[in-house]
C-alpha cells in the first residue's frame, strides 16, 4: 500500500522522456524486415515492423517559389495552399497599386508560390516550422513594443494639451466676454474630446 506521500509523488511527477526514434528510409527498413524474416526473429518483432511499414506514410507539405532557397515548411496542405495564395494575391495587389500610380509594371513578373511536398525529413520539417515561427513572434513582440512606446508619447503629448486647453478654458471663463466664453466652451470641448481619447486609450 503506497502512502499518500508517494502517492502525491507519482501524481506529480514529470512524464518519461520520449524514447528514441530513428528515421530511416523505407527501402533501408523493408531490407532490415527480410533480413529478420530469413535469421528467424521473434514473430512479434517482425509483425511490429510490419505494421509500422503498413502505416500511412506521414505527407508534410511546403511552399516552394522559384529560386534558391524559396522553400518554407507548412503545417498541412491546408495551410500550404493558404499561405501559397497569400503570396500571390499580396504580388497581385502590388501589382495593381503600381498600375494605379501610372507606374509601368511591364517588365513585373507574376509572383509564383506552389504547393509541394515537403522536401524534408519530418523532424527537419517540423524544426524549421518551429523557428519561423519563433521569429514571427519575436517580430511581433518588438512590433507590440514599440507600438506600446509610441502610444505611451502620443498619451503624455495629449495630457498636456488638454492640460493646456483647460488653462486657456479658465482664462478665458475668467474675461468674462461673450468672445472669451465662446473660446472657453471651445478650449473645453477639445479638452473633453483629448480626455475622451486618454480614457479609451488606458482602458
Amino acid at each position: 500500500m503506497l502512502t499518500i506521500e508517494q502517492q502525491i509523488a507519482i501524481l506529480t511527477a514529470p512524464s518519461a522522456p520520449a524514447i528514441e526514434v530513428v528515421t530511416l528510409p523505407r527501402a533501408l527498413a523493408e531490407q532490415g524486415l527480410k533480413a529478420l524474416e530469413q535469421t528467424g526473429a521473434s514473430a512479434s518483432d517482425i509483425l511490429e515492423l510490419r505494421g509500422i511499414l503498413a502505416e500511412p506514410a506521414l505527407q508534410l507539405w511546403a511552399i516552394h517559389s522559384p529560386g534558391p532557397g524559396e522553400e518554407y515548411p507548412c503545417m498541412d496542405r491546408e495551410d500550404a495552399e493558404r499561405r501559397a495564395k497569400e503570396i500571390r494575391d499580396c504580388g497581385d495587389q502590388m501589382k495593381a497599386e503600381r498600375i494605379a500610380r501610372g507606374e509601368s509594371v511591364e517588365m513585373w513578373t507574376d509572383w509564383i508560390s506552389n504547393v509541394i511536398p515537403s522536401p524534408w525529413k519530418p523532424a527537419e520539417h517540423f524544426e524549421i516550422l518551429a523557428q519561423e515561427w519563433m521569429d514571427d513572434a519575436d517580430h511581433l513582440r518588438q512590433h507590440a513594443l514599440k507600438l506600446t512606446s509610441e502610444r505611451d508619447e502620443l498619451l503624455v503629448d495629449l495630457r498636456e494639451a488638454a492640460a493646456t486647453l483647460r488653462r486657456y478654458e479658465r482664462l478665458h471663463r475668467d474675461k468674462g466676454t461673450d468672445e472669451s466664453t465662446a473660446k472657453a466652451e471651445v478650449n473645453a470641448g477639445l479638452a473633453a474630446r483629448f480626455e475622451q481619447t486618454i480614457a479609451k486609450a488606458t482602458q
